[in-house]
């Protein structure tokens, strides 16, 4: 009798798991295709085995991720595993396209550590994703402890011969090169040939001889340039680009006839202002709603003169280098020749901070910020510098409702411990606490991360 009791409370609890039934095998296939497309590839074939229904299901995804970061990781531990890795890697990838019988794909990413000697396999990769109508491309070739080479080591992109002035780019929307050369010819050929594309980023690139784009038959309309190299001039004219992103070396820029042109984030800046940032955008500031400016070397008088008018701006970042206490008061003349800021963000990049004891400067200026909503300063390290910028805001911002403190250092290498800088920035907050409240006018909220 209790035996009888014990297996019917059991068939009770059996029925009551919402494991004993097989959910995902009453889904429709077009669900199971997008919960395969979540996963990258490699995951995805394997569930070819599970049973006859799932065999061909993953043939129908569209989106095919090559994601190699777990083999990366082992090969940062073990250079003895590069070769074998790859060689993995590289069948993976072979394995699936020959298998691969969808007539599209939407999204084509690559991510492993490869260059110029795997050029034969980059080049079929590609053909066979352009031959699919891709509409999202990238390419992460970047190493495996993800810095950028010697850009003479590149993959160097080249278009398949049999892509001509109507050929298979015309679907291509956002393309992504990481650690991959081109030429300013094949730059130009890819733009003309394809009509959607919206957006280019590119990393840790070698662009040769120059950067070139312009016309109103391309659609570009963001375009990101981070640690490229091999170019000294970016000539941008004539179409409809949104934002344009540059960090770097020093170049001379040019912009011309961008009037949808939002978003400008350039570096690095010379803070003397020798290579004339503020006429090189000149003709674009009507136009600005964010501006981000890497001056790194903070130190050399700022040529407060040369600062143009920016009517709409709304988001202003400086990003500077602060190893010393100088004061950088003078910089928030930019922020004056903004009326309409809304957002003012000033990002200090630190390694050995130095502090000095001074009493706080102010700004003597009756300028009042009219829209100034929001003072974010990263990297505060409550220095008498980093405290003179926050009481210029709680002085001169008649809208002022949120001071946001981040005490992060974004310097890295040397002797010091991760444990190093966790005690920094421990130390930062307390500053931050004890310097900032007491001057915090009513309605003025103080976040400090």
């Amino acid at each position: 009798m209790k035996n009888t009791k014990r297996r019917s409370a059991q068939t009770k609890v059996d029925h009551g798991r919402p494991n004993s039934i097989d959910f995902i095998s009453k889904m429709p296939d077009d669900v199971l295709v997008i919960i395969l497309s979540l996963m990258p590839i490699k995951h995805a074939t394997v569930t070819s085995v599970l049973s006859k229904r799932w065999r061909h299901l993953w043939r129908n995804v569209i989106r095919l991720n090559f994601d190699g970061t777990k083999s990366l990781r082992k090969m940062a531990k073990d250079e003895k595993l590069c070769d074998i890795e790859k060689y993995k890697y590289i069948n993976q990838v072979y394995n699936v396209i020959i298998s691969y019988n969808h007539p599209r794909v939407q999204d084509f990413r690559i991510r492993f550590d490869l260059d110029s000697s795997d050029f034969e396999e980059i080049d079929e990769w590609i053909k066979f994703a352009l031959d699919k109508k891709v509409e999202r491309l990238e390419l992460d070739l970047l190493d495996k402890n993800y810095h950028v080479r010697d850009p003479d080591e590149n993959y160097e992109l080249r278009l398949p011969s049999s892509v001509s002035m109507v050929g298979e780019m015309l679907s291509l929307k956002n393309l992504f090169l990481d650690g991959v050369n081109l030429s300013e010819s094949t730059l130009s050929e890819i733009l003309k040939i394809s009509p959607h594309l919206e957006k280019l980023y590119m990393f840790g690139s070698d662009v040769y001889p120059r950067i070139h784009v312009g016309g109103q038959d391309i659609n570009l309309k963001r375009f990101k340039l981070v640690s490229c190299s091999g170019f000294e001039s970016i000539t941008l004219y004539g179409f409809g680009l949104v934002s344009f992103i540059y960090c770097g070396d020093e170049i001379e820029l040019r912009l011309a006839d961008l009037p949808k042109l939002k978003e400008l984030d350039i570096g690095e800046v010379s803070v003397g202002l020798e290579n004339n940032v503020f006429s090189q955008i000149s003709s674009c500031a009507l136009y600005l709603e964010v501006l981000v400016l890497d001056m790194w070397c903070p130190q050399k008088s700022l040529d407060v003169n040369a600062i143009i008018k920016l009517p709409n701006v709304k988001k202003l970042m400086l990003v500077m280098g602060a190893e010393e206490d100088d004061c950088l008061l003078e910089f928030t003349s930019i922020a004056q020749a903004c009326p309409s800021l809304e957002t003012f963000s000033i990002s200090l990049h630190w390694y050995t901070p130095t502090k000095r004891r001074r009493k706080v400067r102010r700004v003597a200026s009756s300028h009042v910020h009219e829209h100034l909503r929001l003072l974010e300063i990263i990297g505060y390290y409550g220095r008498i510098s980093d405290l003179e910028l926050a009481v210029y805001a709680i002085d001169h911002a008649a809208a002022l409702k949120k001071i946001v403190i981040d005490p992060c250092c974004h310097a890295s290498g040397g002797d010091f411990t991760r444990e190093d800088f966790v005690m920094k920035e421990q130390a930062a907050r307390s500053s931050a606490k004890r310097q900032l409240t007491p001057l915090l006018p009513p309605g003025v909220d103080l976040s400090i991360l």
